[in-house]
């Protein structure tokens, strides 16, 4: 980041958010504008060995370190993405009686917090979604505020995260000298970067196909109303791509493969289509048939499909999919992925590519970025509800104090 573009924005106005996926780590760096965010550097490293701690917090550190080169700043506080089968998500009710007989901010606070009343068996809280409201017997009501009942009650989703998956996040984060101000469900984040508001408006399902899981989330309006992970996702089709030609090939050759000549349009290939591999020692290259990797790749996405789609069948969500499927993560850029989908849902499908910023690289455009660049605008959305509350607490401080004085006035000269 040039001199000129740094002192154009303040300190406090940079945001940071760190996506930890099986396969890569992105750190982004981001300014909160009036209406958007500016994006303005990003640490973008590969990552081998996700599931050892030290590898995770090493390659955190050049991640942070890179953007600290790039952008001449500090990293310091951080938003998180989570995801992964250790995430779960759960439905509860509440129902609260209105003391006044009109409902107040105060109450749908009440009542949220009783639907979010779990046992400890269900793990650490992350997020509460409120969906829609009842009042006595009138359903569906999105804001209840200043309206007259007796009974106030709220549907409400809760995600949580088993507490030792949270706290081994969080430990790595602070080895690496970071501190997370918020742990934020990555589809919630990726959803900020690449759904429109007609597609929340309809009902939306947006899949976040990465390398270690294939996570999926159902948006109404502003509701988040299920979520659910399969830890069958990227890797996965690595892993079948090693097995299943003709010659064995290490994991990360296969991971090559699939990038160079991976592809879900089986019909678009030649019969005779192939492609070299190293053979094994130094028996030289061994042709295999592209059609044959194009089928190993196609049936293990159209299996994680269908397992997505009959998930959201058993919790009676594809009946509110009316705006359709988004996908994002890595695993977009397999050709023709989108066409797969739409068949195995039945519903329109589309990729997912960032919107509603400025200053981003064409690079990060690119799917497989839009948890990082969300949790950006996650950040960006919380800094300013943080800013509106804290005005409003100190308009409220200014009218007391300013009653007092007018208090005191009237009492020392009348």
């Amino acid at each position: 980041m040039d001199d000129n573009r740094q002192n154009e924005i303040r300190k406090e106005d940079l945001i940071f958010g760190l996506d930890i996926g099986a396969s890569k780590i992105n750190l982004f760096m981001g300014a909160i504008t009036e209406n958007s965010v500016r994006v303005l550097e990003c640490g973008d490293l590969p990552l081998t060995n996700a599931d050892e701690m030290d590898s995770v917090v090493e390659n955190l550190q050049k991640a942070a370190r890179q953007l600290e080169s790039l952008a001449s700043v500090d990293v310091h506080d951080v938003y998180v993405g989570i995801a992964g089968k250790h995430v779960s998500s759960f439905n509860y009710k509440g129902l609260i009686t209105l003391p006044t007989g009109e409902v107040r901010s105060q109450d749908i606070e009440n009542v949220k917090n009783q639907a979010s009343t779990i046992p400890e068996s269900a793990g650490q809280i992350i997020h509460v979604f409120p969906g829609e409201y009842t009042l006595d017997d009138q359903p569906g009501i999105k804001n209840p505020k200043g309206m007259n009942g007796r009974r106030l009650g709220v549907d409400v989703q809760v995600v949580t995260s088993r507490p030792n998956a949270i706290q081994n996040l969080d430990k790595c984060v602070r080895s690496a000298g970071l501190h997370v101000m918020d742990f934020v469900l990555e589809p919630l984040a990726a959803a900020h970067a690449v759904l429109t508001d007609d597609e929340k408006e309809l009902g939306v399902a947006l899949i976040d196909f990465g390398a270690g899981s294939a996570d999926v989330a159902v948006f109404v309006g502003e509701s988040v109303r299920y979520t659910a992970s399969l830890d069958l996702a990227g890797n996965t089709i690595t892993s079948d791509i090693s097995k299943c030609l003709k010659v064995p090939i290490s994991l990360s050759k296969a991971e090559e493969i699939k990038k160079k000549y991976g592809t879900c349009k089986i019909s678009n290939l030649i019969e005779d289509e192939t492609f070299p591999v190293p053979g094994v020692g130094d028996r030289g290259e061994v042709q295999c048939s592209r059609k044959l990797l194009a089928r190993v790749i196609t049936a293990r996405v159209e299996e994680i499909f269908k397992l997505l789609a009959a998930d959201l069948k058993k919790h009676k969500m594809d009946a509110l999919i009316n705006g359709g499927i988004v996908l994002t993560g890595g695993c977009c850029a397999l050709e023709g992925i989108d066409e797969l989908a739409d068949k195995v849902f039945g519903k329109p499908v589309r990729i997912g590519h960032s919107k509603g910023t400025s200053g981003i690289q064409e690079a990060f455009r690119n799917p497989s970025y839009a948890t990082g660049i969300g949790l950006l605008h996650y950040a960006a959305r919380q800094q300013r509800s943080n800013k509106k509350r804290d005005t409003g607490k100190q308009i409220a401080v200014s009218v007391k104090k300013g009653f007092q004085r007018f208090k005191d006035f009237v009492q020392t000269y009348f």
